[in-house]
């Protein structure tokens, strides 16, 4: 096999990649319940914390290997902050939307499917933490969503790492769950709650609380080829027509 065959085979495998089928990382049919955010705008927006109570329905969740995604979502949900307009927000994405395409690590995850129902007493409290890396660019439809609530927002790419750590009730109707941001190259989603809460909120400064329910949500993740990857399979392509140019002079 001479070297352009196997430029050509490299990026052969590269196309495979890009269409390699997406994964399932998170879905529900519905979930419903109480929620509490607080801690972004106490001067320290990296950490902040939300509990959950009232909590009915099931999810099911997939830890994924590290690797290069491209993150989509679907279905709907509605946030009841406050009574009065602008109190309700509702989201409807009827078909798979892409969010973010980039490297998503973890630590603390072990790779696999985890089902979870609420509304039943569990033995025990169960803790649980981890860590989430990530380094990637937000998709056109949520930078343009961001623009259109007022966020300014203009560089789409961002790195850090999010820990998270917590605790499910034993009621198997609560949880609380801590966040911590380091390592990051935007603003972060603390300051992001803390712009929200600013422009949004009515009067309570460092706390965004209500009710949410899900519907037919499905968070999936496509295997896209590393940056690395990306720039062989172009040298594969350059090196290919050179060769066939060659053969043709």
């Amino acid at each position: 096999m001479n070297f352009a065959h196997r430029a050509l085979g490299a990026l052969a495998l590269a196309s495979f990649s890009l269409a390699a089928p997406a994964a399932v990382v998170m879905s529900t049919s519905s979930m419903a319940g109480n929620f509490s955010v607080t801690g972004f705008a106490d001067g320290s927006p990296t950490t902040f914390s939300a509990s959950y109570s009232g909590l009915s329905g099931s999810i099911d969740l997939t830890a994924l290997p590290d690797g290069y995604y491209t993150v989509s979502a679907s279905g709907g949900a509605t946030f009841v902050a406050f009574p009065g307009p602008g109190g309700t927000l509702t989201v409807d994405v009827p078909t798979a939307t892409p969010l973010f395409t980039g490297f998503l690590g973890s630590s603390g995850l072990t790779p696999g499917s985890y089902a979870f129902t609420f509304g039943t007493a569990l033995p025990f409290a169960i803790p649980f933490a981890f860590d989430i890396s990530y380094d990637g660019n937000a998709s056109p439809a949520v930078m343009s969503a961001l623009a259109l609530l007022g966020f300014p927002f203009v560089e789409p790419d961002g790195a850090g790492t999010l820990s998270v750590s917590g605790t499910f009730g034993a009621d198997g109707t609560s949880a609380t769950v801590n966040f911590s941001e380091s390592g990051l190259t935007w603003a972060g989603f603390g300051r992001t709650l803390m712009m929200a809460d600013a422009a949004f909120g009515p009067g309570s400064p460092n706390l965004i609380d209500g009710t949410f329910a899900l519907r037919d949500i499905s968070i999936t993740a496509t295997p896209v080829p590393a940056p690395a990857t990306l720039a062989l399979a172009g040298l594969a392509l350059m090196l290919a027509g050179l060769s066939a140019r060659r053969r043709r002079s």
